[in-house]
């Protein structure tokens, strides 16, 4: 919008002109930032999105051993889920809205002016808020991404052990373990099952921080 400054304003003391329309380019200035701000805070929210996915998709190939648990064997271990290849995305909370609204251009004398610049501190104050609101939210994603990086890399690592204690000879313990299964007896021993219980124990760690909310 171009202010286009009416005649009238000669009504009107020149230090209020110049207050008024510097308040005015303050608050367009805050505007453009806030719409800036959230095309930043947009890409973020998919960044983690990504991350959630990523999150998502590891466990549940980890996790996919558990299908061959027995009803007994998962009170035991406590894992009573099961992961599915594909895994909803929660969706994230709506972003702040605001629009830049109308404001008169050709204020008639000191009491207009006044007038509207009380509206235009008010809209400030909103714009102000909802700035704060959208680094609150960067910064929760930024603290959910690293937090969800280093309880993967953790993940990994003791999901590596885990494996090598399952599956010592490799391709031979699975045929072992299958041969176990159709014979009647159950795929993992009782001796497997504290390594399944950890397993189970380090995948809810990781949900549950995947899952939490960024608001």
């Amino acid at each position: 919008m171009i202010l286009i400054w009416h005649w009238t304003w000669k009504m009107i003391n020149d230090r209020e002109l110049t207050e008024y329309k510097s308040l005015y380019d303050t608050m367009r200035d805050l505007h453009k930032k806030f719409v800036r701000k959230k095309q930043e805070i947009l890409e973020l929210l998919e960044k983690t999105a990504i991350q959630r996915r990523n999150a998502y998709f590891v466990l549940g190939r980890a996790n996919r051993l558990t299908r061959h648990l027995t009803n007994s064997q998962r009170e035991i271990t406590g894992i009573t889920y099961y992961f599915e290849d594909t895994l909803i995305v929660k969706k994230y909370e709506p972003l702040p809205e605001t629009s830049l609204p109308e404001f008169k251009t050709d204020c008639q004398n000191t009491r207009e002016v006044k007038q509207e610049g009380l509206l235009i501190l008010a809209f400030i104050g909103e714009i102000k808020k909802k700035l704060l609101q959208l680094d609150l939210l960067e910064q929760r994603c930024r603290e959910l991404i690293l937090s969800m990086n280093k309880a993967l890399a953790a993940f990994h690592h003791e999901l590596k052990n885990i494996r090598k204690k399952l599956y010592p000879f490799g391709v031979f313990s699975f045929i072992h373990r299958y041969f176990r299964s159709v014979s009647g007896k159950t795929y993992f021993t009782f001796r497997d099952l504290k390594d399944i219980t950890a397993l189970g124990k380090m995948t809810n760690l990781v949900l549950k921080i995947a899952d939490s909310p960024l608001i």
